[in-house]
């Protein structure tokens, strides 16, 4: 599945600038708050700024914003939670551990 993120807020100015940001949904991975989180491949690698040091991120994870409401086949404008994956071992990871990424943004997306 694949979704399109059309705008963030509480995001790095940079973030900001890359929107839209299109995904493809890899596979879910719970976390020890919450089962529904997923991993995600972006079409383009996000570029983040990390303490003045450019960084290139491949991968992100992304939850539904509010508890009892989910990523599923077929939403519009869905508001999400946005983590930038620091460590790539993640990627081959049974758990989400938030060690390995670092909460970006709060945004709103939907399946393309």
């Amino acid at each position: 599945m694949k979704l399109t993120i059309y705008d963030v807020d509480y995001a790095p100015k940079e973030l900001s600038a890359q929107v839209p940001i299109e995904v493809d949904l890899l596979r879910m991975i719970p976390g020890s708050d919450r089962p529904d989180y997923w991993l995600e491949k972006t079409k383009l690698p996000l570029k983040w700024l990390d303490n003045d040091i450019e960084k290139s991120i491949p991968h992100i994870i992304v939850c539904a914003r509010w508890v009892g409401t989910e990523i599923g086949t077929n939403f519009k404008k869905l508001p999400v939670g946005i983590a930038y994956i620091t460590d790539q071992t993640l990627l081959e990871d049974e758990v989400l551990s938030f060690e390995k990424c670092k909460y970006i943004a709060i945004g709103t997306a939907s399946v393309t």
